[in-house]
């Protein structure tokens, strides 16, 4: 069946009007929503302790999925380790006074006591929770002042409580899986993050020897960087690592996952569309449009199938580029990664932006909408950097106006305008967000502290760039490229 432009335009904002633009908790899992790269697999293993990933990529996502019996139950067919599995949130940013303490209460325990006896409290309580460990347990459930002072005071207690937990565990066929993500917000400032975040992983670095009771961290990759894994058997955990990232195919068939998933006549024209290219790579299960086959979901078959709606150019010629691979490409960071937030944030305003000013071209997504869309998501992507990391805001702000590729003289003259007495005057801006190290260091270590954020390269010849990912947020030029935000 051929459809018009304006039917395929008001199928796809239909089905984009609910796709994620800010933060992961607003992109609730579900079946439908759902699609595994193969590099995720191992991540979702019970056995895997350390999982990084940059902002956007799936780490609070995927602790709401395992989180859900249903999705985890969906999951099994990937992850067959999954089976039999119960999940507890032992740290996330949402309040939850009984199951951990909030940022500021991390703080205060911290003053008075260690780090890893706040969080054997924690895992306490949540192993706690289970029938068949809660007559077990040592401890009553008080204040968290209280339960912290009683865990320090009882070490053997503990240990047997957790022995036996894990025996229990075994005798009635399950295991438990203890979820930690949002670490970066545990406590008040870097210092007590950084110490409590240490202390969880040798913390779950000592559950892994309990053969049903097992942690697992979700931990943002800058965040990682910035901890000394100095600590016995560090390198056991290590080993088990997984990092979280998005191959452009894969970004892709998340779209189209949810495309074929949308409700009502939409979802019945984007199935139809994506079956004229793949002829029954769609089968139908307790209501959720699964892919028969993620196999043959590559460049080779993804691209045409996004050509259908979007034109092959992005202008009037390949010399302008090709949709598939442009959009991508301009939504990377300096370290060419992609998240699914940033690409389908930029896919939903660039179908809003078809209907409202395209209605009459040549295909259903126009190439012009393309760029709007990545105007859009590089605006989001630079609010959330400022709340993550305010001092490199700043610095990225003051060169508004500035078109790169530009010598970096050019650049560190406009920061030592601001801060003349250079970086260690961000220490006393942003107290709470900044690296303490820039008491000691120059601005060129500023700049490659930056570049391993991916918020900026470095060039072969030396020059100072930025990803349209940033650099069309902060309003810097660029010859012939994405016009910034006004």
């Amino acid at each position: 069946m051929t459809y018009s432009v304006s039917e395929l335009q008001k199928a796809l904002r239909a089905a984009t009007e609910n796709l994620p633009i800010a933060a992961e908790s607003d992109d609730q899992p579900t079946p439908a929503g759902i699609f595994t790269p193969p590099s995720h697999i191992r991540a979702l293993r019970p056995q895997t302790l350390l999982v990084i990933g940059a902002r956007g990529v799936g780490k609070t996502f995927w602790t709401q999925a395992l989180e859900q019996e249903s999705i985890r139950k969906m999951l099994e067919q990937d992850v067959p380790e999954l089976a039999n599995v119960r999940v507890i949130i032992g740290y996330t940013n949402k309040n939850a006074p009984a199951a951990y303490p909030g940022p500021r209460q991390f703080s205060a325990l911290l003053k008075k006591h260690d780090a890893a006896d706040i969080w054997r409290t924690v895992l306490l309580r949540s192993v706690a929770t289970q029938p068949e460990a809660a007559p077990l347990c040592p401890i009553a459930s008080r204040s968290w002042e209280e339960d912290v002072a009683a865990v320090a005071q009882t070490p053997e207690a503990i240990d047997r409580f957790l022995f036996e937990a894990n025996k229990a565990f075994a005798a009635a066929g399950m295991r438990l899986l203890v979820l930690f993500d949002a670490l970066d917000c545990v406590a008040d400032s870097w210092n007590d993050s950084d110490t409590l975040t240490t202390a969880l992983l040798r913390t779950t670095l000592q559950l892994s020897t309990c053969s049903h009771i097992k942690g697992k961290i979700f931990l943002r990759e800058d965040h990682c960087n910035r901890l000394a894994f100095t600590f016995p058997d560090a390198s056991k955990l290590l080993a088990t690592r997984v990092e979280l990232s998005w191959k452009r195919a894969e970004l892709y068939a998340l779209l189209w996952k949810r495309l074929c998933n949308s409700s009502e006549e939409s979802g019945e024209t984007l199935r139809a569309i994506f079956e004229s290219s793949l002829p029954g790579g769609l089968v139908e299960k307790e209501g959720v449009w699964l892919f028969r086959r993620t196999t043959v979901l590559d460049d080779d078959t993804l691209r045409p199938l996004f050509h259908a709606l979007t034109g092959p150019f992005m202008g009037k010629d390949k010399r302008r580029g090709i949709p598939y691979i442009w959009t991508v490409g301009h939504l990377a960071d300096a370290r060419q990664q992609t998240s699914p937030r940033s690409f389908l944030a930029a896919i939903r305003r660039a179908c809003d932006n078809s209907c409202e000013k395209y209605r009459n071209a040549e295909y259903a997504i126009h190439y012009e909408s393309i760029k709007t869309g990545v105007q859009a998501a590089s605006e989001i992507r630079v609010n959330e950097m400022k709340e993550d990391n305010p001092w490199a805001g700043d610095l990225l702000a003051l060169l508004k106006g500035v078109t790169v590729p530009c010598s970096f003289e050019d650049v560190q003259a406009l920061w030592e305008n601001r801060y003349p007495q250079g970086p260690k005057e961000l220490i006393a801006r942003y107290p709470q967000h900044t690296p303490p190290e820039f008491a000691l260091q120059r601005w060129q270590d500023v700049r490659e502290l930056l570049e391993r954020l991916g918020f900026c390269m470095t060039l072969g010849d030396g020059r100072f760039n930025m990803p349209d990912l940033y650099r069309v947020g902060f309003r810097l030029g660029r010859r012939g490229g994405v016009k910034p935000l006004p």
